[in-house]
């Protein structure tokens, strides 16, 4: 079933997912560690803003290329955008060569080639909803994530293992990788978009379509939603990784004694292992059940294992709280994510999944304040807040559906 529904997919869908899939490899394999490195070029104190900057500037670029992605095209953005990407590989393989080593420069093409990823992923997450079917979306998003948790497994490690003693190489293979998506993009990927006449955008500035975007009610609780249950997942970089480090000390674990920063890393693990062996599976289970109902149910589970967390300090109730909120994420993420093809305006689609990047930085603020309100909240009003999310998150997903169902036949059930 599962290889059938991929034979059937558009093939621009599949030039997509293997574009997404080294993409977000070579991100994967570099980019965390690049902080590293830039930290013991330059201090700590230095690097925050510089990689703030850094985080700022390509969320501004993921705008422009929303805009220009509807002006003129998926391909031509995409084309465009690799290219420049791997003349950024190739300079900082060059800058971090034995011959120069020179981090400021390195910095430099680091900095471009986050602006160009940003300013791409607009025109890619297009693609996914410009060439597929209603109910082809579950599926599609669903195979998408995984591949996604597959590219920075393998990322990881790659990263891990030769990013120390081997960074020129690394460069090299990211710019090899980048040159072969930019053949796949030139010679296999067709535009099926048709922008506007030239004409009718004369008068549209970059910030006019994205005044539209801000309108949209519905869309807008569509972020709100999206804030916050990514805001969950993002706690276990932010309070939860600091209640763990303070208050989880040698637990055992068979033979060995586990403290909280090595018990995060296991449950983070388990939660990618389980995204990877689950994935594809669970969604064949779920085929015949109702996408609201799953969704709902997604969310609960979502936020229910989260407020596990910051209240048990047994090992074994934490690996079931890691289970449940993965089988959560995994029910919801592909309903949640396929839901925007519902809400948006076509000529304005890669605009819209622009701003669904306020979705990251939301969480993130939410994630700093949950660190810098560490001493004053105690873990028990961190489990109500977290139950708090999921329900707020559900209450929004209930309202957006209900509007749907006026104005437009109900895709989440047909698609079932």
């Amino acid at each position: 079933m599962v290889i059938h529904m991929f034979q059937s997919l558009h093939p621009n869908l599949k030039i997509r997912l293997a574009l997404n899939f080294f993409q977000k490899l070579t991100q994967t394999a570099i980019f965390p560690f690049m902080t590293i490195y830039f930290v013991r070029q330059f201090g700590a104190t230095e690097t925050g803003p510089l990689i703030v900057l850094t985080m700022i500037a390509s969320f501004i670029a993921s705008l422009y290329g929303g805009h220009l992605s509807d002006r003129y095209g998926r391909k031509r953005v995409l084309f465009i955008g690799e290219i420049l990407r791997f003349a950024c590989y190739i300079g900082m393989a060059i800058a971090g060569s034995h011959v120069i080593d020179s981090a400021i420069l390195l910095f430099i093409f680091f900095f471009f080639s986050n602006l160009l990823g940003s300013a791409i992923t607009p025109a890619n997450e297009a693609i996914l909803i410009d060439d597929s079917r209603p109910d082809q979306r579950k599926y599609l998003y669903t195979l998408s994530y995984w591949l996604m948790n597959g590219s920075i497994v393998i990322g990881s490690l790659i990263g891990g293992f030769f990013f120390e003693q081997h960074l020129f190489y690394l460069l090299v293979s990211a710019a090899i990788l980048s040159f072969g998506c930019v053949f796949l993009i030139s010679n296999k990927l067709e535009d099926n978009y048709k922008p506007f006449p030239r004409k009718e955008q004369k008068t549209a500035g970059v910030w006019t379509g994205y005044q539209t975007v801000m309108r949209n009610q519905l869309f807008l609780k569509y972020l709100v939603a999206g804030i916050l249950t990514l805001s969950l997942e993002l706690q276990l970089t932010h309070y939860l990784a600091i209640h763990f480090a303070e208050t989880l000390h040698a637990i055992p674990f068979f033979h060995f004694s586990l403290d909280g920063t090595k018990i995060l890393g296991l449950l983070r693990a388990e939660n990618t292992i389980l995204v990877l062996l689950l994935g594809l599976v669970l969604m064949r289970w779920t085929k015949s059940l109702s996408e609201r109902a799953l969704l709902y149910t997604g969310v609960a589970l979502f936020s229910l294992g989260f407020a596990i967390l910051p209240v048990s300090h047994d090992l074994s109730m934490l690996v079931l709280a890691t289970a449940c909120f993965t089988f959560g994420e995994l029910l919801y993420v592909p309903i949640h994510q396929a839901m925007l093809a519902r809400l948006i305006e076509d000529h304005l689609r890669s605009q819209y999944l622009a701003a669904n990047g306020l979705r990251y930085r939301g969480a993130l603020l939410i994630g700093a304040i949950s660190v810098s309100s560490y001493d004053v909240v105690s873990p028990g009003w961190m489990t109500v807040s977290y139950i708090g999310f999921g329900t707020f998150a559900i209450f929004f997903y209930r309202s957006i559906l209900k509007e749907l169902d006026k104005c437009q036949p109900s895709e989440m059930n047909q698609a079932s």
